[in-house]
């Protein structure tokens, strides 16, 4: 009778008699499950309708990404399974426990006499049904909507770091090409001496003589600089713009994009330095494009919140071997020494729209584009540690990132 009594709670069987109460109990099977079991899997063959008497489950699917993505919590008083139950295909999600539970199994063939004996309880359960794949698809389709609007702005966060990037190499540019203009207008000044000529033998001619040739030498030298920042520029911009899978010299690519951020660098007290510590040359097989945008947020993450008002600090970045799960890679490092991660926020960083600088400029997307990079695109993983003396990100990736 207890467990009659307590069919009798659940809406679906509220109006049955306690003769189809009673039968639902012969046909019933009690089943106990503890926290964490899984009572079936999506695309498991039906079985029967689940009917939860004590304990709660989590409905979830695994979607394309291969994330299981949770559709409901369900409690006692709640039952599952009716839709494979119906249509006797494949169960089109999976539920787990997220508690100890108590449930019945009502065999399929038993319940489907049953439903042909009780119209009140094929209403209910059509009822309810409705209602359900109702739910699931308004839960899909927000999904769906905050998924686009992620890739949208992680898109938009991906040029704004490309344009930062961009203005810091106009900028010196600009300092090069500007010496290389009054070195041009001071060596015409002096050509067009009418002097020229009839001092050229004497002292001051050969000073002037002197004045030109450092002139010149000046030229040269902003002239190569200017065309090295160029290719360094149009080396990374590339990397940024493409997902090409390459092979590169990890020490020398991580050093143009450190070398580059340090020029927006130029008016502040903060620094950034590399220091590699390999046995080889570093050779590394993967996206650069997508690592240069992971080094790129981490370091500007650094520079917005761990000195927000310009004081003098630095930012290291280390590039060493390291071996997990007996797969080779290598361990980037990217560590402040400025104000620190609160605990309180330490485990939402890479939440996506997760930002404390929102005021300052945060989307709160560039950490949370950085763990996706890392660990989808670069087949790698990323941890943080923080303190009241610094901040340190390491991202781990392997020595050859698959197609």
């Amino acid at each position: 009778m207890e467990v009659q009594d307590a069919l009798r709670k659940f809406p679906l069987f509220a109006e049955l008699s306690d003769e189809h109460l009673a039968r639902l109990v012969e046909i019933g099977q009690l089943r106990n499950c503890t926290a964490n079991d899984v009572v079936f899997n999506q695309g498991d063959d039906p079985d029967g309708l689940y009917v939860l008497l004590e304990g709660n489950v989590s409905v979830f699917l695994t979607n394309e990404d291969g994330n299981d993505v949770e559709l409901a919590k369900l409690a006692a008083g709640d039952f599952f399974g009716e839709m494979a139950l119906l249509d006797g295909q494949p169960r089109s999600a999976s539920i787990g426990c997220v508690s100890d539970c108590r449930m019945m199994l009502l065999g399929r063939k038993d319940f489907l006499q049953l439903l042909a004996t009780s119209q009140l309880m094929l209403e209910s359960l059509l009822g309810d049904l409705s209602r359900r794949v109702r739910g699931t698809q308004e839960k899909f389709y927000f999904e769906m909507l905050e998924r686009q609007r992620a890739k949208n702005e992680m898109e938009l966060e991906r040029h704004r770091s490309l344009s930062q990037m961009v203005a810091g190499m106009a900028h010196e540019i600009n300092t090069p090409l500007g010496i290389v203009n009054s070195s041009v207008s001071l060596i015409t000044e002096l050509l067009n001496d009418p002097a020229l000529q009839e001092e050229v033998q004497s002292e001051d001619g050969k000073l002037l003589i002197e004045d030109i040739q450092e002139a010149a030498r000046l030229m040269e030298g902003n002239i190569d600089r200017a065309s090295r920042l160029i290719q360094q520029f149009k080396k990374l911009s590339f990397h940024q713009a493409a997902e090409n899978r390459e092979t590169i010299i990890l020490t020398e690519f991580i050093e143009e994009i450190v070398s580059l951020f340090q020029m927006q660098l130029k008016a502040s007290p903060l620094e950034a330095t590399f220091a590699p510590n390999l046995n080889g040359i570093g050779e590394w097989t993967g996206y650069p494009g997508y690592l240069s945008q992971i080094l790129l947020n981490l370091l500007t993450n650094a520079k917005r919140y761990a000195y927000p008002k310009g004081e003098a600090g630095k930012i290291e970045v280390t590039l060493c071997e390291h071996t997990s799960d007996s797969t080779d890679g290598y361990r980037l490092s990217v560590r402040d020494y400025g104000l620190g991660i609160p605990e309180e926020n330490l485990a939402q960083v890479f939440t996506p729209f997760f930002t404390t600088g929102r005021s300052i400029g945060g989307t709160g997307l560039g950490l949370a584009i950085v763990y996706n990079l890392a660990t989808d695109s670069l087949k790698g993983h990323i941890s943080v540690d923080s303190s009241s003396e610094g901040t340190e990100f390491i991202v781990w990736i392997p020595l050859e990132v698959a197609e």
